[in-house]
């Protein structure tokens, strides 16, 4: 390859990289979440970070620092505790990728000044370099088979362009492979090694080395095939020992490109006549470059942005954060998440996103809500559907803070949440608990028509909220208030005149009766913080908290249907 193409593609790729990591950075400055951050400007963000850094730089917390880098950055520790298969599939492309870059792609730089007399054609390189390489593949793999799969019925997020450098990391490895096998096995590459380092220009004196290569390093030579003269492999032997020894070490040892030299073998003439070994040099590299000119654009800015994400956290541990220095980590918890969806299976909502059918109340369809209403994507003519869905997901959160304790990011959810609300609440998108309250249980029932709240479920009721609909699932109940003694919302709104309606029980007493209608209007449905310690501690095993949530969530379809109308005079 022309050292001056290289060159020109290399600093093209890195200018396309940094000019993009400055963009996306740009954001975390630009970006408001929050009402409480609305007015917060570009340099006061650059002024509290500029500080943040200086003081964690030259503070006792730099020791914490270090140990969060290691154990969170490096280790992956948060991830390790969620999700032991991801966390070694990551750990494995972590080290082979790293290991690659540094000691292959980089290896003038690095391995050659590191290991004296290195050669990429001896061991232990051989084996190294394809170890690593197939370390990333097995990581991936791991990752891909480890990942969350989504709640039944809703779909995972969209993500953009999120599998681009998984498939640009996949065809680097592929090329990788194919030009390392192909070089084994190419006869053009033995001839070139032999005019360059073994002088002989009489082909007959090079056919005892020939023989050697054919039969103990796997070059496909056409003439020769198995099996071949023992005493001219023992000749080439003394030759090889010579000339090529110091720098060719038997290929066994590459165990993925070794097998592939073989496979290549019927072919390795044809390849040759392409020239195939510039060819797959050229995808190779240019591929890296690619992969490094897309990196800001792609899903690999999470190792760009997690670890920074992991460090301000652990820094504001220790120091808190000023209202500029919160609104650049909200902004950056955009581009911190991973999509993993640890974050869904611990939700304690996702029974009702899924009896809803909405997939915005799942955390990680939130934070892409997020994003869109910070940059005015969601409040745009012709979304009011998904707006509306968005505010559904923000509003029925009930803060229990899993989402924020799973994250292998170690990403504030919690604050993420309370500040969207106050977005949605400014944009006129309240949530579905206020609209609700806004009237008596009894007035919602007579607005379905259903007199005193007596109706019978419909198949798509029944769909929505099946516990609801089973007599078997709160016959049991005998009305002994232990769900009432425990429930925190309960002894919270005991000196509030806005108190709950009804209590634990008393909902499932009149879902015994019929009534429930009447059920779907109350504030205990509403105000329920899903603790589950009502259905924990219940005697007869009735699960309570699940039925509240399937009733929230047929009350959004159903009173929803009835909003603009009131009930009977």
């Amino acid at each position: 390859m022309s050292q001056a193409l290289f060159q020109t593609a290399l600093y093209a790729s890195l200018a396309l990289c940094a000019l993009g990591l400055v963009w996306r950075a740009s954001a975390w400055f630009l970006v408001r979440i929050g009402p409480d951050v609305r007015e917060i400007t570009f340099s006061e963000r650059v002024a509290a970070v500029y500080r943040g850094t200086i003081a964690a730089l030259f503070s006792r917390d730099l020791l914490g620092l270090a140990g969060a880098f290691f154990l969170d950055v490096l280790l992956l520790r948060r991830l390790f505790a969620h999700e032991k298969l991801r966390w070694f599939g990551h750990l494995l492309v972590l080290v082979g990728f790293t290991l690659l870059l540094s000691m292959h792609a980089l290896a003038p730089l690095v391995t050659a000044n590191l290991f004296q007399g290195y050669q990429p054609t001896l061991a232990p390189y051989l084996l190294l370099r394809d170890l690593c390489g197939a370390m990333v593949l097995a990581g991936v793999a791991m990752i891909y088979f480890g990942r969350r799969r989504p709640q039944p019925g809703l779909a995972q997020p969209r993500r953009p362009l999120g599998m681009v450098f998984i498939a640009l990391l996949g065809f680097v490895l592929l090329t990788g492979f194919l030009l390392e096998g192909h070089k084994i096995a190419s006869p053009r590459a033995f001839q070139r090694m032999t005019e360059r380092y073994v002088g002989y220009s009489d082909a007959q004196e090079l056919e005892p080395l020939r023989a050697l290569w054919a039969s103990e390093f796997a070059v496909a030579f056409d003439h020769l095939k198995a099996p071949i003269d023992p005493g001219l492999v023992a000749q080439g032997r003394k030759l090889h020992s010579d000339a090529c020894a110091s720098c060719h070490a038997r290929p066994e040892s590459a165990f993925v490109s070794f097998p592939v030299a073989r496979m290549l073998a019927p072919v390795t003439g044809l390849l040759d006549a392409a020239r195939a070994d510039v060819w797959l040099l050229y995808l190779h590299v240019f591929a890296c470059f690619l992969g490094l000119a897309s990196l800001p654009f792609t899903r690999l800015f999470h190792a760009v942005a997690v670890p920074l994400s992991l460090l301000v956290n652990a820094a504001a541990t220790n120091r808190g954060y000023s209202s500029a220095g919160r609104a650049v980590q909200r902004a950056l918890a955009l581009d911190a998440c991973v999509r993993c969806g640890i974050c869904d299976a611990r939700c304690s909502v996702a029974p009702l996103a899924r009896n809803l059918g909405n997939a915005g109340l799942l955390p990680s369809h939130k934070l892409i809500a997020s994003a869109a209403l910070a940059n005015g994507r969601l409040l745009r003519p012709g979304r009011e559907s998904d707006a509306l869905r968005a505010a559904d997901g923000a509003f029925l959160c009930t803060d229990c803070g899993r989402c924020t304790s799973s994250c292998p990011a170690g990403l504030d959810l919690e604050d993420l949440w309370q500040a969207a609300r106050g977005d949605l609440v400014a944009a006129g998108l309240p949530a579905p608990a206020h609209w609700v309250q806004e009237r008596p249980a009894l007035d919602w029932a007579e607005s379905l028509g259903s007199g005193c709240g007596l109706h019978a479920f419909s198949d798509a009721d029944a769909a929505c909220a099946p516990l609801s609909a089973d007599r078997n699932s709160f016959s049991r109940c005998v009305q002994c208030q232990t769900c009432t003694n425990v429930c925190p919302v309960v002894a919270h709104s005991i000196e509030k005149a806005d108190g709950v309606d009804l209590t634990p029980q008393k909902v499932m007493n009149l879902l015994r009766l019929g009534l429930r209608d009447l059920a779907l209007g109350s504030r205990m449905v509403w105000d329920c913080a899903t603790c589950y310690q009502c259905q924990e501690i219940c005697p007869e095993r009735v699960r309570v908290t699940d039925i509240m949530c399937e009733l929230r969530a047929l009350a959004v379809q159903r009173l929803g249907a009835v909003r603009g109308t009131r009930g009977r005079s």
